[in-house]
């Protein structure tokens, strides 16, 4: 938003805000003119209460006619009128969000305001307007109410493309004044510097990279965009700076073949990822095989000749006890069992 010597042009519309609104304009629009104006007022009103009066004492037995009576009445009105439009004169009303500088009727910058709120001023003395919100610079080809158009570069290969980017910024209050002497007005500010530096940065910035790092690598350019426009802005106040790269566009034979190289990229991702996972499985399978085997071996080594000795003689005890008779050397490993009765 940015002001000229009678601030920012505001729509009433209907509804409670109404009444807010209609003082806020008054105020806004004041300055010498409206001055000029109420001391004009004021002075036809005396000259008409002095003109009624003259009529009144001419009037026959004392009584003023009705013309008379009209003419003061309308004097009082004229009066009253001239001295509300002087008094608000000396006012101006700011909202959250703006910072307002102060010129004379010559253009020199006589102060500021940060503060929301009404404030006090010569009618001499214009406002400017800054919105200190968040502003947004928007350059597109395809959306409406942008800032402009998409921007050109070329990359390190001067191959040429373009971009879609929105800038979110705000401006610093206290940096008011100094914009104001530089740039006169927000308007002024935002086609000189916001707008110049970012199609300057989109420019400059892409040169450092390949075609298909421009296009690979969106985050990293977005922040040595982001990175520049903090420089380059830093004096001037302005803050909250965000650089978002809505679209990045080639001619159609290029953004072919980087497609293409994509797709080859994800297949040859897709196949190492496979490798890998076989990989892990065979060495799963090699360490549980390794385990078996050590496990085995420790079977095989506790199994000494008195263990199985053990083992023999309480296989005997069991198949004594079941009414088996077993018949052995003692020497031999085979046995024969012949079922018997028990006694």
């Amino acid at each position: 938003m940015s002001g000229g010597g009678s601030g920012p042009r505001v729509g009433c519309t209907l509804g409670p805000p109404r009444v807010r609104c209609i003082i806020r304009c008054l105020l806004e629009r004041t300055g010498m003119a409206q001055f000029v104006f109420s001391l004009v007022l004021i002075v036809i009103a005396i000259g008409a209460v002095g003109y009624s009066r003259a009529k009144a004492k001419r009037a026959e037995e004392g009584k003023p006619s009705r013309a008379a009576k009209w003419t003061g009445v309308g004097a009082s009105l004229v009066a009253a009128l001239g001295f509300v439009l002087l008094g608000t004169s000396f006012l101006y009303t700011q909202d959250e969000g703006e910072a307002k500088a102060l010129r004379s009727f010559t253009g020199e910058l006589v102060g500021s305001k940060v503060e929301p709120g009404i404030g006090i001023k010569a009618p001499w003395v214009e406002t400017v307007t800054f919105d200190t919100r968040n502003n947004v610079a928007k350059f597109s080809d395809s959306d409406s109410g942008t800032t402009g158009n998409s921007i050109p570069f070329n990359d390190k290969a001067g191959t040429r493309g373009s971009m879609d980017v929105t800038v979110t910024y705000a401006v610093r209050p206290d940096m008011v004044e100094a914009i104001y002497k530089e740039y006169r007005t927000q308007d002024m500010f935002r086609t000189r510097l916001i707008n110049q530096d970012i199609a300057a940065m989109v420019r400059t910035v892409p040169s450092r990279y390949t075609t298909v790092e421009v296009l690979s690598k969106r985050e990293e350019v977005s922040a040595n965009i982001l990175e520049a426009l903090e420089k380059r802005w830093e004096k001037w106040g302005v803050t909250g700076i965000q650089v978002a790269l809505q679209d990045i566009r080639y001619p159609e034979q290029i953004m072919q073949r980087f497609e293409n190289l994509t797709a080859e990229q994800t297949r040859a991702e897709e196949a190492k990822a496979a490798t890998v996972t076989a990989e892990q499985e065979a060495k799963k399978k090699l360490v549980e095989a390794e385990g078996e085997a050590k496990a085995n071996a420790a079977r095989s080594k506790a199994l000494t000749p008195e263990v199985l000795q053990q083992q023999y003689i309480e296989a005997l005890k069991i198949a004594a006890e079941k009414g088996q008779l077993i018949i052995t050397d003692g020497k031999t490993t085979p046995m024969i069992n012949v079922d018997g009765a028990k006694k």
